[in-house]
């Protein structure tokens, strides 16, 4: 009861049975800025994805911009961020990576491996949060946010072996073989191991220009690097 601001940061990355992005980002988007509005809200700050777009490739992507035009069409003071791959503490792809770099000789990369991502640390996501609560210049503003090094998938791969002082070969899988695998797992396994859309985002590349994260909160991102020996 009686609260100023609606932090809204749920989503899936993968549809299991009924639980579907439609449902979940859209559906569960608005029935949030709904309460937010019967609370008095004078605040609703939103966690969108880097990528989100009407004509993007992917559902989730499609659906994470129908969320984001719905808070812009809610009437709350909004602030939508846009984050690139996200690690820290708990974080799924990361600790895949980990577990990979450790564990085999050679680590498997999807095709050639020179697409690029920007990965950013959950910290500094969190602190850019935390600073728009109370901060009346990012009011009805979008940002993406991304770590200071954009960076190819071999070279983030070569970046984690040397955190964990590992020396790893790299096995590039091609793309032609690797397409029905995802097709396969998607049909065949409850919870998909890759699935197309997968694919197909990786491929995109993810990264962007984070100038406006810097000066808007006064954050330097953590390289890279540094943030995954907090997690070590």
């Amino acid at each position: 009861a009686g609260p100023d601001t609606f932090i809204h940061l749920v989503g899936i990355i993968l549809e299991h049975g009924t639980v579907t992005f439609e449902d979940i980002h859209v559906r569960g988007t608005m029935n949030a800025l709904g309460a937010a509005s019967v609370a008095g809200c004078s605040r609703f700050l939103h966690m969108s994805a880097l990528g989100a777009g009407p004509g993007a490739d992917t559902a989730y992507h499609r659906t994470k911009w129908q969320a984001e035009e719905a808070v812009r069409a809610s009437g709350l003071p909004y602030t939508i961020f846009r984050p690139s791959i996200i690690y820290g503490p708990g974080g799924d792809f990361i600790r895949m990576l980990f577990r990979q770099v450790r564990l085999l000789p050679a680590v498997p990369v999807l095709g050639d491996g020179r697409y690029r991502l920007q990965p950013v640390s959950v910290l500094d996501v969190a602190a850019c949060f935390s600073a728009a609560v109370t901060s009346d210049r990012t009011i009805d503003r979008e940002y993406e946010l991304c770590g200071p090094e954009a960076m190819e998938y071999n070279e983030m791969i070569d970046i984690i072996s040397a955190v964990l002082g590992k020396r790893r070969l790299k096995l590039h899988v091609p793309l032609p073989l690797v397409r029905p695998v995802a097709f396969a797992s998607e049909k065949l396994m409850p919870k998909p191991l890759l699935t197309r859309d997968h694919l197909s985002m990786l491929l995109a590349e993810n990264v962007c220009d984070n100038t406006a994260m810097r000066e808007d909160f006064g954050i330097e991102p953590m390289p890279f690097a540094e943030g995954l020996r907090l997690l070590i």
